[in-house]
């Protein structure tokens, strides 16, 4: 969206800073003993392969925004390139998997405490305590208020947030290092167990997609950057390579100060309940139990203030595609430019999902899983849009196949399932609306019937080749126009300019 000269916008440094903080969440406290669990010395393979591969969906939403800088692009890319029926399952896993974020964000600060304090006041063996969600949910209402005063409140107190997210990993590492390093952590015989592959898995199992998706909001964002056509890749770029830097010192640093005697049966065997802070004790760094005690509620707090403002523009846009009820829009706040009743809705979700949640491991995984179905948006819109991009579109969407095949069989199912449900849903209310049932079955059924190709079998060769020639379908300019020549109701593009 276009949005009125009178609205200050944000800058390349703060943009850049919005995305960076909300990549530096909970993902940092828990992700370096997921990664080194998971694939041993090939952790730093899986920290590059999962930086690159946010990169390239980040620069083909960026093609998309440098077209149509609108609010809540992430997830409304695909109904601007096709229409708002086809680009229904994408964008409702984004933004689900962005609002999801916002409740593991409130509960990894609550689990941490609890496991660093000792406290099972908060946190059992079961997961969170009656009394963990409630102070979860006051956690929670920080966002809230956070975001209530609009973009230039929230890039004020994140630019602040930023440093202190940034000096603590760096600091964190530094002392890792000055305390213990110990290069037989990497000559372990059991590392011979790991393979490239293992870092492929990674990516999702380890939480790595997880810590990084935090690279979205430049892009959700856009209306409300200058200049977002030269700005949004460059703070999409800057951000990752940044928080990358960092997550792969913090592995090396991580993997070298565990005391050696703690690996005897390898690394599969590591299993501290709150990573930075038992080893941080174990090293006697007293200092840094207390930072990154602090830490644990700074870094995924940062976090989730801005995914929750993320996910109302996200959840805004949806209702100007017509894909949620329109009286979920309202009218943008003239003052801090914001609608406040989409910021409600969501928090009031979040809220529901963070109170019947219980571990922070557990929504990870998920939230992983529907960010990548959200992802496969990004190529395809632009594909859709720049038909000479098509190549490279094909290369990303076929790349993302694969990773898709690394979820747990179980999640992936239910994932696919909770799609056909919810455009069974959703094509019952068009078909209320006159929507022809053949033009419906030609909008919905591509996607959900290649989530179920990939989902039966899963040979990396088929994948690509079902991937690609799924892409090259849905980007040819004869669906592109099929899709276009059924638009469904929602605010048009100019119309979005005026509410």
């Amino acid at each position: 969206m276009i949005e009125k000269p009178t609205h200050k916008k944000i800058s390349l440094f703060s943009a850049t800073a919005l995305s960076a903080t909300s990549m530096v969440g909970s993902g940092w406290l828990f992700s370096a003993q997921l990664n080194a669990k998971l694939s041993g010395n090939y952790s730093f393979l899986a920290w590059l392969l999962a930086a690159l591969l946010v990169m390239a969906v980040g620069l083909c939403l960026a093609q998309v925004v440098a077209i149509f800088p609108v609010r809540g692009a992430t997830s409304r890319s695909s109904a601007l390139s096709h229409n708002s029926v086809f680009g229904m399952p994408f964008a409702f896993a984004n933004w689900f998997g962005i609002m999801i974020c916002v409740a593991t964000e409130a509960q990894a600060t609550t689990q941490y405490l609890s496991a660093a304090l000792k406290n099972t006041d908060l946190m059992d063996n079961q997961g969170l305590t009656f009394y963990g969600k409630l102070f979860a949910l006051g956690i929670l209402f920080l966002y809230l208020v956070v975001n209530f005063y609009g973009i230039k409140f929230l890039a004020r107190v994140n630019n602040v947030v930023t440093a202190l997210k940034i000096f603590t990993p760096l600091f964190t590492i530094a002392l890792f290092f000055l305390a213990r390093f110990d290069k037989s952590n990497f000559d372990l015989p059991s590392n011979a167990l790991f393979t490239t592959g293992s870092a492929l898995g990674a990516i999702v199992g380890a939480g790595l997609i997880y810590s990084y998706n935090g690279f979205q909001l430049a892009v959700a964002f856009a209306s409300e950057i200058d200049n977002p056509k030269k700005n949004v890749p460059l703070a999409i770029i800057f951000s990752i390579g940044l928080v990358m830097l960092v997550y792969m010192a913090l592995q090396f640093a991580f993997m070298g100060a565990v005391p050696h005697d703690l690996l005897q049966s390898g690394w599969a065997s590591l299993n501290f309940h709150s990573p930075l802070v038992n080893l941080a004790m174990l090293l006697g760094l007293n200092f840094l139990v207390i930072l990154l005690m602090a830490d644990s509620i700074i870094s995924p707090s940062g976090t989730g203030y801005a995914y929750l403002g993320g996910s109302a523009r996200m959840f805004y846009a949806m209702a100007a595609e017509g894909q949620m009820p329109s009286w979920t829009i309202g009218k943008l706040n003239p003052i801090y430019n914001l609608c406040r009743r989409s910021l409600l809705i969501n928090w009031f979700l979040v809220a529901i999902v963070l109170w019947n949640a219980d571990s922070w491991a557990g929504l990870m995984v998920i939230v992983s899983g529907y960010n990548l179905l959200g992802y496969m948006a990004a190529p395809i819109s632009m594909g859709a849009i720049k038909p000479h991009t098509r190549l490279w579109g094909g290369g990303v969407f076929a790349i993302l196949g694969i990773v898709m095949t690394t979820i747990p069989a179980h999640d992936l199912l239910m994932m696919n399932l909770s799609l056909v449900a919810l455009m069974a849903i959703y094509g019952a209310i068009q078909l209320t609306k006159k929507m022809n049932l053949n033009v419906l079955l030609g909008l919905i059924t591509p996607f959900v019937a290649y989530l179920w190709l990939i989902y039966v079998y899963q040979h990396p060769v088929y994948i690509v080749l079902v991937s690609f020639s799924f892409y090259w379908l849905i980007t040819s300019p004869n669906f592109v126009q099929f899709c276009k020549k059924y638009k469904t109701e929602g605010l048009s593009y100019a119309e979005e300019i005026l509410h």
